[in-house]
């Protein structure tokens, strides 16, 4: 059971929205298998759920006998280094399932992560498994490294990675003025961006890609398809400062093109011919 998550809502909204979709579950005799969420650095709109409203989803998870699986891969990189307390840590009724991860951390490649759950629920994971895991190598070379270098790599990760999305504020800022709307994200490798609702980002996608540009139109990231239909997700990780500049430039190219968005290019009218 998956709650409608990249809409922005308040705590009471989202958490009612969740109740009511559980009472109509159990209404209809149907047992949810778990509330996936991802809590922190919530992909694709980098929001961080507040403590309060996490205890009340452990609250209702609880109350309808329905597990809740945390992905809280991106929690290592909050810029501040404060993270929230986990919902594993919060729940007292041991029916968290906590899955982490190296991958944005340390490096994709690696793909080694790691699954926290108490033992009636880890001792039926475990049976499912269908392979050997991640190899050995992999996981030697990893915690080695980790032991004398993770908390020093952290923060000048969370660094180059705060750097890396002030410049892509300040390129939508110039090319789309305020035809693009964001919030300053607290973390994570992405920013969920909000354009005029004449746009079709499914479509802006097709046309950027053949300019060279890839972006995630809202659609792919959202249960709510007319929401999020003129909604993008752009990933800052991997492009240099440079390739920002210019990809959000050919972007705003693209979409002046094929929406008349934005009708100002740097915060200066372009002219008419």
């Amino acid at each position: 059971m998956t709650a409608p998550h990249p809409q922005t809502r308040s705590a009471s909204g989202l958490h009612h929205g969740l109740a009511a979709a559980l009472a109509d579950c159990k209404a209809r005799g149907v047992q949810p298998k778990m509330i996936y969420t991802i809590p922190t650095v919530q992909n694709p709109t980098a929001t961080i759920m507040p403590e309060a409203r996490r205890t009340e989803l452990l609250r209702l998870s609880e109350q309808y006998g329905v597990a809740v699986f945390e992905d809280d891969c991106y929690s290592d990189l909050i810029w501040s280094g404060q993270r929230p307390p986990a919902l594993y840590a919060m729940s007292k009724a041991q029916n968290v399932i906590h899955i982490g991860t190296f991958s944005k951390s340390i490096a994709p490649a690696l793909r080694v992560g790691f699954l926290v759950a108490p033992w009636p629920i880890m001792s039926r994971i475990l049976p499912l498994k269908t392979d050997a895991g991640s190899g050995s190598l992999e996981q030697m070379v990893l915690a080695e490294y980790c032991a004398p270098h993770f908390a020093a790599h952290l923060p000048k990760l969370r660094k180059a990675l705060r750097a890396k999305v002030e410049t892509l504020m300040e390129a939508l800022n110039e090319q789309f003025g305020t035809a693009a709307e964001f919030d300053d994200p607290k973390g994570g490798i992405f920013l969920w961006v909000k354009l005029p609702d004449n746009v079709d980002t499914m479509k802006l996608y097709q046309a950027a890609l053949k300019e060279g540009v890839a972006i995630n139109p809202g659609s792919e990231w959202s249960t709510d398809k007319a929401h999020s239909r003129s909604r993008l997700r752009l990933c800052f990780a991997s492009p240099t400062h440079q390739q920002i500049r210019e990809g959000v430039a050919i972007l705003a190219e693209v979409c002046r093109r094929e929406f008349g968005v934005p009708a100002r290019s740097a915060n200066v009218e372009r002219r008419r011919a």
